[in-house]
């Protein structure tokens, strides 16, 4: 439990119906995604809920390749609940990440992203970076993981990057 009487989990089978509407909501139409795209994600990397009163306000998914984590997805819905599920979201994918030892979380951000949104992840201490602008073996984990360069804000979780094997 976070703040707010917000609950952080791991995403369930169960959820993927709110997900999706989720999804819809947040973005205001913008993305429409189907159950089935939802369970593809949640088979195929991490994903997180944030809930208050049973009621889905936040989901991420997010994955970790050579030492990198990457969220390739935020959504969370306007409002009162929006800072403290972020909060509570990208916290839980900072924790495991750190786990697994990456030196860093890159998000990657839709053009629809709302301002808020923005000001929260800076707020968490994301910095806006540019693709060319991050280190070598990073612009190849996310060449792998994404089809075009998105805009993207960069959070270390290390001081310092690993440069031999753990």
């Amino acid at each position: 439990m976070t703040g707010g009487g917000i609950q952080v989990r791991r995403a369930k089978r169960g959820d993927l119906a709110a997900i999706a509407g989720l999804v819809r909501s947040s973005t205001r139409g913008q993305v429409q995604v189907q159950e089935a795209e939802v369970m593809d994600w949640l088979f195929g990397k991490g994903m997180m809920v944030a809930s208050k009163g049973g009621s889905l306000v936040g989901v991420a998914t997010w994955q970790a390749e050579n030492l990198l984590s990457v969220t390739d997805a935020l959504y969370l819905m306007p409002g009162s609940t929006q800072a403290t599920a972020g909060q509570g979201l990208l916290g839980a994918i900072e924790a495991e990440a750190t786990t697994l030892m990456c030196e860093a979380n890159v998000v990657l951000l839709s053009p629809w992203v709302l301002a808020e949104d923005r000001d929260l992840l800076q707020d968490l201490g994301y910095e806006p970076s540019g693709f060319e602008a991050l280190h070598r073996i990073w612009r190849e984990v996310l060449g792998e993981l994404v089809e075009e360069v998105p805009e993207l804000v960069v959070k270390r979780l290390r001081d310092r990057m690993v440069m031999v094997p753990i």
